[in-house]
């Protein structure tokens, strides 16, 4: 028979004011390098500021859970992954041969109100996605775009006749 260890799953290993002290340091430093580091004009997240995210929720869970020897190595951890997303995202705007790194091109899904079923079929899009995308632009019929893109971010923009 199974037993569970209930002194294992509610006995803390560290001090409550090491684990208070852990999370308040790494949630200020999160909050601020996320505030002020990975600021974005659009103010839309990417697939790229998604990664950063997921990675640094990774690298600092060992600092938070008090599991890391230092709560210096999440704040190293963090700055490295933020460094190389700036990097990328630098290296991209200034050299715009570069910019296939950070976002996707734009790709035309209707064009006078004829679908591209090529683009759409590259980005796995149905005619009825496309459609869903249409209305939420405020257009009816695909026979009343002049223009429809599928965005870098993902998004749908539409130009109505």
């Amino acid at each position: 028979m199974l037993v569970p260890d209930w002194s294992a799953v509610f006995e803390p290993r560290i001090a409550f004011a090491e684990v208070m002290t852990r999370a308040t340091l790494m949630y200020l430093f999160l909050f601020f390098a996320v505030r002020f580091l990975l600021k974005r004009e659009g103010g839309a997240v990417n697939i790229a500021d998604l990664l950063v995210v997921v990675a640094i929720v990774d690298g600092v869970g060992p600092s938070f859970s008090g599991d890391a020897q230092s709560i210096t190595e999440g704040v190293i951890f963090v700055l490295t992954v933020i460094f190389w997303s700036w990097l990328l995202n630098w290296l991209s705007f200034r050299f715009p041969r570069l910019k296939f790194l950070t976002a996707a091109p734009p790709a035309v899904l209707v064009k006078d109100g004829r679908l591209n079923r090529r683009a759409m079929r590259d980005a796995l899009m149905t005619r009825e996605e496309l459609e869903q995308q249409l209305r939420e632009q405020g257009v009816e019929r695909v026979e009343d775009v002049r223009l429809a893109m599928l965005e870098g971010d993902g998004e749908v923009s539409v130009v109505a006749r």
